[in-house]
């Protein structure tokens, strides 16, 4: 394989981390095979080198690759039989043979292993059940507001939002500290603000759109543009919620008689998004916004003590279990 500037890059660098972004079919494991070899020349035994991958296919994909080149050369003899103790293996199993191998400092039993992940899945809907069932015999007043607010025949699809958020939370490095924290940093009046300039960014992003049709209306007909322009204005100048309110109501020109299709189009693209903007408008100004913001800590509190028992019951069965 004749090896592209960047590729060489990726097998000869060294001193420092490094990152190759590569798609798929563009050579990454005949490269990555070439700077073991590279590696293995400067000195270094390959059972000194950590080469982690994503599958077990790619794992012995690997291995045999960099089984096959140190056949080519005798000095390597020695490499082949360090092969088989080489850490050339998934992230998955490398990470439990960490957890194994320390499992007295993190107080795990040496048999630790990776449960089935349909196993895991059927016990978390075993323990959410259980939760709810719970809290509806203990008649806790914030879950029977959350469940009257937002259920309508049954309380499943709740269920399975909060399993969805709790998926999410675990991929954090630290969950604990993130739900503990969350309901200050979410409901501090400078996050608010900030969530109120993004929708408000959000709702002015779709000024540009109209100042795209706006550009082909003046090349097809200016004096049109000149109309639809001046109607327009003072919307596309707002820049808070509160103006874009107070400016969006608005009634298009008539289009000249006689006109062509491609100025119809871009009239009616405009009035679309219009129509899109004052959808987005639910709220009469931005004090009402914040209030309705605020008026979800509540449920957002009972959410955050479900994910907590939640997480606390299915530990208990993973530790139990092993």
């Amino acid at each position: 394989m004749n090896l592209t500037s960047e590729q060489l890059d990726a097998v000869n660098f060294d001193n420092t981390s490094i990152i190759v972004s590569a798609g798929a079919g563009s050579g990454k494991t005949a490269v990555l095979t070439k700077r073991v070899i590279r590696k293995i020349k400067d000195g270094c035994n390959i059972n000194e080198l950590l080469i982690l991958t994503f599958t077990n296919k790619a794992a012995n994909e690997m291995k045999e690759r960099i089984r096959k080149n140190l056949k080519k050369e005798q000095e390597f003899k020695k490499q082949l039989n360090l092969i088989n103790e080489a850490y050339i293996t998934t992230f998955d199993s490398f990470a439990l043979s960490i957890l194994k191998k320390y499992h007295y400092i993190l107080n795990l039993p040496k048999n630790i292993n990776i449960a089935d992940a349909s196993l895991i899945y059927l016990k978390k809907q075993e323990i959410i059940d259980e939760i709810f069932e719970n809290l509806y015999k203990q008649n806790n007043p914030l879950f029977l507001e959350l469940i009257d607010k937002f259920c309508v025949k049954d309380d499943i699809e709740i269920k399975k939002g909060i399993l969805d958020i709790f998926d999410s939370v675990n991929l954090l490095i630290d969950k604990d500290s993130y739900l503990n924290n969350y309901l200050d940093s979410f409901y501090e009046s400078k996050n608010i603000d900030r969530l109120i300039k993004k929708f408000e960014d959000l709702i002015k992003n779709k000024f540009d759109k109209i100042t795209i049709y706006l550009e082909e209306i003046s090349n097809l007909d200016y004096d049109y543009y000149e109309k639809i322009n001046n109607v327009l204005t003072k919307l596309l100048e707002s820049n808070t919620y509160d103006e874009i309110k107070e400016n969006i109501h608005i009634r298009l020109p008539n289009l000249p008689k006689n006109c062509d299709e491609e100025l119809k189009s871009n009239k009616t693209n405009i009035s679309d998004i219009i129509t899109e903007i004052q959808e987005m408008l639910d709220y009469d100004n931005t004090t009402d916004i914040v209030s309705s913001i605020i008026s979800t800590k509540d449920y957002v509190k009972i959410i955050i003590e479900i994910l907590k028992i939640l997480d606390k019951k299915l530990w208990e069965y993973k530790n139990y279990n092993n």
